[in-house]
């Protein structure tokens, strides 16, 4: 393998790299609106009531009346700023955490109530081997997760699960703040029913105003596809040269491109896997299948560009020679 050749083989390992750098982005932007949202949607919406019932009852009235919809419940505490009760009653989504896990539908259906925390959470912890609760007057949280740490979103907050058994559903209702993600229809039933104005939490407007700002990003990724493709390109063109070099014709001369172009190919899917082994351990993921699927589709591109460039080219070949034979 000559200088040119490997000097060509850098444009596709720079391309898998500019492309998994450019999903990293895309998908940390998507995890820092996640956790600046906890997992909420823009369907979200909050209320608030001067009713004395309690949580507990809140939420069987939401289990009686809207148990096939899929609902979410943050509840922010008037009095504990940096508190938020965390019910569903569907799979929510998983947000990207340093430590253990966020919550799951089980833990908002036992009697126990368990606590997610922030990075920069300032609260009452206890630790017992190698186990953190988090401490309340007499009441103890087991931490079961803590959130990956990004700047540009406020994390001190701390979060507990609460369910119609739990200790933190016992509280009043009018000492929260609800904020409700499901279908607006439902939403405004359950406002309505306690009487109460919607309003759109200040997440849900910024996410309005930034929703494009991830077009950089696929432009990017993008531009260095087409990088790549170019990088291939230029590698179908040097092994057609080379193949004119070798003086070789017909079979022999076939066999030897296609030896050629199977080990580019082979070279090029090792540079991916490299790829991914890199960004694995560099670059945040949101899942690392998004990842895989994305080099192996780049890889196939690529392969697809180079076969094509080299029929163009023989194509190219056989109408130069087909006059010349006339002559």
């Amino acid at each position: 393998m000559n200088f040119k050749k490997i000097f060509l083989l850098f444009i596709p390992l720079l391309a898998f790299l500019g492309m998994g750098t450019m999903l990293s982005n895309i998908d940390s932007g998507h995890a820092d609106e996640l956790l600046e949202a906890h997992g909420l949607t823009n369907n979200t919406r909050y209320f608030r009531t001067s009713n004395n019932e309690s949580i507990s009852s809140f939420l069987r009235y939401l289990d009686k009346y809207y148990a096939n919809h899929q609902l979410q419940l943050h509840l922010d505490s008037k009095y504990e700023k940096k508190q938020v009760l965390v019910w569903a009653n569907h799979t929510v989504k998983s947000l990207p955490t340093e430590e253990g896990r966020y919550f799951s539908p089980d833990d908002f259906k036992g009697k126990v109530s368990f606590a997610v925390l922030g990075p920069a959470t300032n609260v009452n912890l206890l630790d017992v081997q190698n186990n953190k609760y988090v401490v309340l007057g007499q009441n103890y949280y087991s931490v079961i997760g803590e959130f990956k740490d990004y700047p540009q979103v406020e994390m001190d907050k701390y979060y507990l699960s609460t369910g119609v058994d739990q200790p933190t559903a016992k509280d009043q209702l009018k000492n929260y703040r609800i904020v409700i993600d499901g279908a607006p229809n439902v939403i405004e039933r359950v406002a309505q029913h306690y009487h109460a104005r919607l309003h759109v939490p200040s997440f849900v407007k910024k996410h309005h105003r930034d929703r494009w700002s991830v077009v950089p990003y696929i432009l990017m990724l993008l531009g260095a596809m087409l990088f790549g493709i170019g990088g291939n390109v230029l590698l179908a063109t040097l092994i057609k040269r080379q193949a004119k070099l070798t003086h070789l014709h017909g079979v022999l001369l076939r066999n030897w491109v296609i030896n050629q172009s199977v080990r580019l190919f082979l070279i090029e899917g090792a540079l991916g896997i490299f790829t991914y082994i890199f960004l694995k351990y560099h670059a945040f993921y949101s899942a690392d299948s998004s990842l895989v699927i994305m080099l192996i589709a780049s890889w196939i591109i690529f392969v697809v560009a180079f076969c094509m460039t080299v029929y163009f080219l023989v194509r190219k070949d056989r109408k130069i020679v087909k006059p010349a034979k006339r002559l």
